[in-house]
């Protein structure tokens, strides 16, 4: 794990900070699911890009959101 200093005890972050919801359905019937992280993206992608990256990134990690529906995607720059 890369940190910003040599004793800096903060791991380094992604350039962007990123939000998914969706919409899945269950054994009980339907439930409301987020993701969030850090993530850089590759120079030249668009948000589109990144949306589609994300997601199967997500997907990957939680097979049961492969047929949701994905209510909303924001990304921003991780600075404030």
């Amino acid at each position: 794990m890369k940190t910003n200093q040599a004793h800096d005890e903060t791991p380094s972050q992604g350039s962007h900070f990123w939000h998914m919801s969706f919409l899945a359905r269950n054994d009980f019937g339907l439930t409301a699911q987020d993701r969030s992280g850090h993530w850089t993206p590759t120079p030249g992608m668009t948000r589109l890009d990144a949306m589609n990256e994300l997601r199967r990134q997500v997907v990957e990690a939680s097979p049961y959101l492969a047929d949701s529906a994905m209510l909303s995607f924001d990304i921003q720059p991780n600075q404030l």
